[in-house]
Order: C-alpha cells, then sequence, then structure tokens
C-alpha cells in the first residue's frame, strides 16, 4: 500500500493498527461469531498504537544509554476483551525464524496459544506477524 511508503511513521503506523483490528474484528465475527462495534475497534486500535509508541519509546531510551529502568508488568484486558501476546526469534546458524503467540482473556487465564517458524530471518515486525498469520 502506498500509504506505508509516502505518509511518515505515525500515519502509517497508525493505519497499520487500524487494519490489523479491522481484520481482527473481522476474523471474530467468522470464527466466533462475536463482532465489536465500530467505535470499539476504533478503541482498540488506538490502546494498540499508543503501547506500541510506549514500547518504541522504552527501546530508543534504551539505545541512547539511559539507565532508566522500569519494571513492566503484563496487564490484564478489559473486561470482555481478548490480549495476544506475540514474540519471534531469529537463530541465525540455521537461517531460521520461529514465533509464538498466547492468547488470554479478561482474568489473565490462558486460552490458547501457538507457534511457527519459516526459513529465513526476517525482522522483529515481520516474524511477530507471521505467528499472528498461522
Amino acid at each position: 500500500m502506498d500509504i506505508c511508503r509516502h505518509e511518515d511513521t505515525d500515519i502509517a503506523g497508525r493505519f497499520a493498527v487500524l487494519l490489523w483490528a479491522l481484520w481482527s474484528n473481522r476474523n471474530s465475527s467468522v470464527w466466533t461469531e462475536k463482532k465489536e462495534t465500530g467505535r470499539a475497534v476504533g478503541v482498540k486500535a488506538q490502546h494498540l498504537w499508543t503501547e506500541w509508541k510506549i514500547v518504541q519509546q522504552n527501546q530508543h531510551n534504551h539505545r541512547l544509554g539511559e539507565q532508566q529502568q522500569q519494571e513492566l508488568m503484563w496487564q490484564k484486558p478489559s473486561f470482555g476483551w481478548y490480549k495476544c501476546n506475540v514474540d519471534a526469534g531469529f537463530h541465525g546458524e540455521s537461517n531460521k525464524t520461529s514465533a509464538g503467540w498466547c492468547l488470554r482473556d479478561h482474568s489473565g487465564l490462558f486460552v490458547m496459544a501457538g507457534t511457527s517458524w519459516s526459513q529465513g530471518k526476517c525482522s522483529i515486525i515481520e516474524g511477530e506477524s507471521m505467528a499472528l498469520l498461522d
């Protein structure tokens, strides 16, 4: 999509997160017959974008050598929501990317999880995105 090439990072990022939230809502509608309102999807997208920006700022500060330490703890999603955590790993010696995800409900209880791997080394965002596709 051209928006990701021709707009600044903030606009392209918000757009990508909104597309993901819409895609996720569509899948929920198809597979579990649960569909959120447009407002709820928008709020979810805004929340995800805000969290992503905070993490990016924390990583940027860490790279600058600042010695700020924060204890970040996993937080439960709001009532009625699920939270999906994703991670990817890169294995240079075997030229593979592994990825995994874990879904928890609003009580923090495990719902389901999955793992995958692919040949080749990807970027972090590509590896984590691949986990969501499987």
